[in-house]
């Protein structure tokens, strides 16, 4: 039997630990999620929840996102650690595609996704049940759709 090296398939451990803390926003002693969640607002400016702008960084977050939770989860040995925000940076961002950047959208779909986020329901609960980098990542995405569609509904009500 020939032995194998060894492959370190995540060189600088460090660099993928800060892209998953969101720069170590996720260290933060409380409310590591909503500090991440904050972290997205910058980049819906930037892109307006359409665009260029905003679909090369959602897929640029999303790309950097496994990887990096995958590498954090390893160092952690946890199976969703607090740590992990891309997840939240990703699922702000999938939240506010479509949706242009003004005052009422901004409280309405940060509130909306910190409270689908928190409470877990349906596919996000399943997601949230399962274990591995993936699922840690889609919990997020499903809380950005329910988010974003919750605050369609909104917008529309309330002209």
């Amino acid at each position: 039997m020939v032995i194998m090296p060894q492959v370190n398939r995540f060189p600088g451990r460090l660099a993928w630990r800060a892209v998953a803390s969101g720069l170590g926003v996720g260290y933060a002693p409380a409310l590591p999620g909503t500090l991440g969640s904050l972290l997205a607002l910058p980049l819906w400016y930037w892109g307006d929840g359409r665009g260029a702008i905003h679909f090369g960084a959602l897929v640029a977050v999303l790309v950097l996102a496994l990887p990096a939770t995958m590498v954090e989860m390893r160092e952690t040995g946890r199976k969703d650690p607090p740590s992990v925000v891309i997840d939240e940076i990703a699922g702000m961002l999938l939240a506010a595609t479509g949706i242009p950047w003004g005052g009422k959208s901004v409280v309405a779909l940060f509130l909306l996704f910190r409270l689908f986020d928190i409470l877990k329901f349906g596919p996000a609960a399943w997601m949230d049940s399962r274990e591995g980098a993936i699922y840690v990542v889609a919990d997020d995405l499903v809380a950005g759709i329910c988010a974003n569609l919750a605050c369609r509904v909104i917008l529309w009500m309330t002209g």
